[in-house]
């Protein structure tokens, strides 16, 4: 059994006990709909877009420095990020819902509800906490269930990052004919990264749509060796998390896009 299998067999737990039914009752909606979305950004800029991540922590990682998070959010947004990621599992990556809600009010940033999406309802707990974008991750469902909650999620004016792992994952993202794709360089076995996966995995990749590289991305150096991939942004949170001064090292990262 993977890590993601891990996970993905204690997000039915939850669902099982009531844990999200009864955080629907708990919190207060927030209203998001002035915020622009992530799709609009990506359309008007050449540079490469960055969603920006809050992570405490990782099955991967120890602990990261501990930051204040309503500051690196504020960091995030005056430094040039484009949307921020906020891991809402409490269990493996020490996040939750609540700090969703609190920090989406702080940004005009979009927001993803970085979770593991198996049910509609996480979809529902996670639009009411302020969140603009969900992830879908294509390894952990069938293509029914992919086409079901994708087009729940699009019926509640959510985007909807799907989430690919190689190149057959990529054929079964294109049948949902979504916008954003994002191309993920953690091997999901032994839950490594190798940042030059997203070449390999975009080697044949379709026109139309917006690629987003995730995992693994430490400096400009990275970037420039998948740029060439025809990528349209990346989703970064270690290195972020990490850097001690985001004024230079979070521009230096948006490089221009280049045309494949």
């Amino acid at each position: 059994m993977t890590i993601l299998d891990e996970i993905v067999a204690y997000k039915k737990d939850l669902l099982s006990e009531g844990y999200y039914k009864a955080k629907l009752a708990e919190l207060n909606e927030v209203d998001v709909s002035h915020k622009q979305t992530f799709e609009t950004q990506l359309k008007q800029s050449n540079q490469l877009a960055i969603i920006a991540e809050i992570k405490s922590k990782s099955p991967t990682l120890n602990e990261l420095p501990g930051r204040d998070l309503a500051q690196q959010v504020k960091n995030y947004e005056a430094h040039g990020a484009n949307a921020v990621s906020i891991l809402t599992d409490e269990h493996y990556f020490g996040g939750s819902y609540e700090r969703l809600q609190m920090l989406t009010k702080l940004t005009n940033l979009p927001v993803l509800c970085k979770d593991f999406v198996v049910d509609p309802i996480q979809i529902d707990v996670a639009k009411k906490a302020g969140a603009s974008i969900i992830l879908l991750i294509v390894n952990v469902l069938d293509d029914e269930q992919l086409s079901t909650l994708y087009n729940y999620a699009t019926s509640q004016n959510l985007e909807v990052l799907v989430e690919v792992h190689d190149k057959e994952e990529l054929e079964r993202a294109y049948k949902l004919n979504p916008k954003l794709i994002g191309v993920n360089n953690r091997d999901l076995k032994r839950f490594v990264t190798d940042v030059l996966h997203t070449n390999e995995i975009l080697e044949n990749k379709k026109d139309g749509y917006y690629y987003i590289s995730e995992s693994g991305i430490r400096n400009q150096q990275d970037v420039e060796n998948i740029v060439n991939a025809g990528i349209d942004g990346l989703l970064i949170g270690e290195s972020l998390m990490k850097c001690g001064d985001l004024s230079q090292f979070l521009p230096g990262l948006k490089l221009e896009k280049v045309k494949v």
